[in-house]
């Protein structure tokens, strides 16, 4: 989860990949924190994912995350008695965190370093910042206890507790630095470590908690779920200063990042999936019990759905995390967005080649109308000498190829083409399709590779993307955040988890057909500096806008007829089964499409009102796609034999059989 000022949490990712991810970094310890209240939680089953989770409680999170973490594991959260403690030892944790317990309990620490010792009892403290001084809330920062954070911690070691986990409220998730102010107050009361946490933003934030606020190691989440090798980065930006901090070591003795799948157990899972199809049944669906009584929210606000393919919350006005974001976007204030391009020109200024020995950047582009819109800043207004990259998956629309090869004319610059054997592309439609219900893996997987293989080859530092998507449809970052290409997110949402191994050996597929997806090595990136960065964090961003200046400046084409699963005209004309064979997999998956997410688009920037969302959403989203016939052809299968095995995909928290046809379940609560 991401949080800020512990108010705002946003589901990021499954919690299992991103510790495998920390195991690779060889982290030196890992503090994991159950923030769920009562019986809330996210539910991660996903029958599309490679990490198919099945648990419904924290614990099983826990048992979970142990089997990957090769570094100690500190748990915590609701924990309310001895047993309870005794429970995460069990199930895999190596110290536990007590926070409300204590404050309601403190003579609870007491029991408790008795019963399991003082190395494994670590008391968070949450400090809020008052007019008066400083002051301890509990509870998740709901609760006001009166208490001093210096005396509470005294107090708390007095008790038992052998280490201090200290949170500032206000600097959570704030990217302002550590307040250096507490932590210096609290570490010179106790002689228990105490670990500093809330704030970091930049790698030099890490020193000062050590070297200003005297704490004994420093600790931060959203750094480390947002850039790549950032604990590496982070360890070397104390090392710079001096601090005695383990040197960085990259790759891991336990864990290969690019894992070798289970062959027998995959093997039984795409037979049983095809044997499913065969017979059509579905009563053995991923998401059952519990789960299958859950209803479907949909935002009040827009018309997107709880349950969908990216992490999306709810606050309690029914509103989701995507328009809470659009909003926060829309308040930004046009002195923001100057710090912000002065921001992105210090990038650039840093990454600029002085002597024209290589180009400034790389640029991932596809043609399509954010392409054309980087493209435009990068070259024309930044006055980089980019190198343009483009994944070619042979999925083109006529208009689509056309803007693509324009771009080389329009721009004046170099473009390289990435094209894999048709042969190799078709055998990867099929497989994926089979194994995760997403025929374009390869375009997606690509896409997130090939400009990042192409800067470590030319010896480039600096790639630059679009829009980060995630942030824009479902808000599953903050505009504070800056997240930059990282390989855990690449695998994790761009490919589902199946990295390009799992294809090894199938349908005769080698390493060598697989080149260009297999991302730079961690050692290749570190050595290089690279960064991937996401345009749309330093401007403003969008897309209806874009288009006129793309179309009269640069000769952009639109398409002369709508696609068949949405309204607009102008998007994804870079992939012809983006907006229909791929899109339609979405909504057999999730019950929503394109057209969704465009109207969800259209209503934050005010172009569309919900009813009429609702009315263009349901004319839309169901409709199977033309070119599907196209897709069928070239990967040489049947249209029933399609069906057949997407159904086995349908959510049934979403769908439910009657009468032979498929519904979707609570489809009114789009129009209440």
């Amino acid at each position: 989860m991401r949080s800020q000022l512990f108010k705002v949490h946003q589901a990021i990712g499954n919690p299992m990949s991103t510790v495998e991810r920390y195991s690779q970094w060889n982290v030196d310890e890992l503090v994991v924190l159950d923030i769920s209240r009562d019986e809330d939680f996210h539910d991660l089953r996903r029958d599309d994912l490679q990490q198919n989770y099945q648990g419904k409680s924290a614990l099983d999170v826990l048992r979970a995350i142990a089997e990957v973490c090769f570094m100690p594991l500190t748990f915590g959260g609701r924990i309310r008695s001895l047993d309870d403690i005794a429970e995460r030892l069990t199930a895999g944790a190596d110290k536990v965190t007590l926070n409300t317990v204590a404050i309601q309990d403190p003579d609870f620490i007491a029991q408790a370093a008795r019963r399991f010792g003082s190395q494994c009892i670590v008391v968070s403290i949450d400090v809020r910042r008052q007019t008066n001084g400083y002051e301890v809330w509990g509870d998740g920062g709901r609760m006001p206890t009166g208490r001093k954070p210096e005396d509470w911690a005294q107090e708390v070691e007095r008790l038992g507790a052998g280490e201090i986990l200290l949170n500032s409220i206000d600097r959570d998730g704030s990217g302002l630095g550590y307040d250096v102010e507490l932590i210096r107050l609290v570490a010179e009361a106790v002689t228990i470590p105490v670990v500093a946490l809330g704030g970091v933003g930049r790698y030099e934030h890490f020193p000062s908690a050590i070297s200003q606020g005297h704490a004994s190691a420093m600790s931060a989440a959203n750094i480390f779920h947002f850039f790549e090798l950032s604990y590496s980065h982070a360890k070397q930006a104390c090392l710079d200063v001096g601090l005695p901090v383990r040197p960085v070591g990259l790759g891991s003795r336990f864990l290969l990042r690019e894992q070798l799948y289970d062959r027998k157990k995959e093997d039984a899972r795409i037979q049983a999936r095809l044997e499913r199809a065969k017979a059509a049944d579905y009563s053995k669906s991923h998401a059952v019990g519990r789960a299958e009584k859950q209803t479907v929210r949909w935002c009040s606000k827009c018309v997107y759905p709880g349950i969908s393919a990216a992490p999306m919350e709810f606050d309690g006005q029914g509103v989701c995390s995507g328009c809470r974001m659009a909003e926060m976007k829309e308040q930004i204030h046009s002195s923001e967005w100057t710090r912000r391009g002065e921001l992105l020109r210090e990038i650039v200024d840093r990454y600029r080649c002085r002597d024209g020995s290589r180009y400034d950047c790389v640029i991932a582009v596809s043609g399509g109308k954010d392409s054309y819109f980087q493209t435009h800043v990068i070259k024309n207004e930044l006055k980089l000498n980019p190198l343009l990259v483009t994944y070619n998956g042979n999925n083109w629309t006529e208009v689509g190829w056309r803007n693509m090869l324009h771009m080389k004319e329009a721009f004046d610059v170099d473009h390289l083409l990435i094209s894999p054997s048709v042969t190799v592309l078709k055998k990867l439609n099929r497989l994926a399709f089979t194994v995760m219900g997403d025929m374009n893996w390869h375009a997606h997987i690509g896409i997130m590779t090939a400009p990042m293989r192409v800067a470590v080859q030319y010896g480039i530092p600096l790639v630059f993307y679009g829009e980060h998507g995630y942030l824009d449809l479902c808000g599953q970052f903050s505009m504070d955040d800056f997240p930059e290409v990282a390989y855990r997110n690449r695998l994790e949402h761009y490919g589902r988890g199946y990295e390009w191994t799992y294809f090894v050996d199938r349908e005769g597929l080698t390493a060598r057909n697989l080149i260009p997806w297999q991302y730079p090595t961690d050692q290749q990136i570190f050595d290089v500096g690279l960064r991937g960065v996401f345009l749309g964090n330093y401007l403003p961003w969008e897309a209806n806008e874009h288009i006129k200046l793309v179309v009269d400046r640069y000769g952009f084409e639109t398409s002369s007829e709508p696609f068949d699963r949405t309204y607009r005209t102008m998007s994804n004309l870079d992939d012809m089964h983006e907006n229909g064979v791929h899109d339609y997999l979405k909504y057999i998956k999730f019950g929503y499409g394109r057209c969704t997410d465009h109207a969800c688009k259209d209503i934050r920037a005010g172009l569309l009102n919900r009813d009429q969302a609702v009315e263009l959403v349901n004319r839309y989203d169901p409709v199977k796609p033309r070119d599907l016939r196209r897709w069928l052809e070239y990967v040489g299968m049947s249209e029933e034999a399609f069906d057949r095995i997407a159904d086995t995909f349908r959510d049934p928290r979403v769908w439910t059989m009657a009468n032979g046809r498929w519904q979707r379940q609570e489809l009114q609560k789009r129009i209440e």
